[in-house]
């Protein structure tokens, strides 16, 4: 397999570069972003929207919203759609949370632990290997400082922001 380091860098960077469109945008406020989606509390302009590379569509409106961590969110569309998505955990275990169980994570050093099969591959020596392992889900910053609230005695997760230099550890 051949790979071009200097390619797979400036697509990277072209796509961060696009995305900083929505990130650094003053018509709407940004409340989640991956690399294919976006989060706003407004409609995008026209400009932005369509079926070519590189745009935009628009999947859910939605009235209610919980992002815990990179890739690990819930929300309710306008029509009462409960939509969670959750990387790591299996289909089955993601059938049964709720937007609530979500709001729940929030409180600082909250966690819900799952028991849930893992297959290990090894594609050389042809074997799978199915264990049970044991998956937590809580509010993840680790690419960010995270902010908390202080809200009827509780520390509710509330924002992230950016680590200092000066604030880093190297482990």
């Amino acid at each position: 397999m051949e790979i071009n380091i200097a390619i797979a860098s400036a697509i990277t960077a072209g796509g961060r570069v696009h995305m900083s469109i929505f990130k650094n945008n003053p018509l709407f406020n940004l409340y989640y972003s991956d690399t294919d989606s976006a989060v706003t509390d407004a409609p995008l302009p026209i400009e932005y929207i369509g079926s070519e590379l590189g745009k935009m569509k628009l999947e859910h409106t939605i009235t209610r919203a919980v992002f815990l961590a990179p890739k690990v969110y819930g929300f309710i569309t306008v029509d009462g759609q409960e939509i969670i998505k959750a990387k790591g955990i299996t289909h089955d275990v993601a059938e049964g949370l709720t937007i609530n169980d979500l709001e729940q994570l929030l409180i600082k050093d909250s966690k819900k632990e799952f028991n849930q099969e893992k297959w290990y591959k090894k594609v050389f020596e042809g074997e799978i290997t199915v264990t049970d392992v044991i998956y937590t889900l809580k509010t993840t910053a680790n690419k960010r400082s995270a902010i908390f609230n202080n809200e009827e005695g509780f520390k509710i997760y509330n924002s992230t922001e950016p680590y200092n230099y000066n604030e880093i550890n190297i482990k």
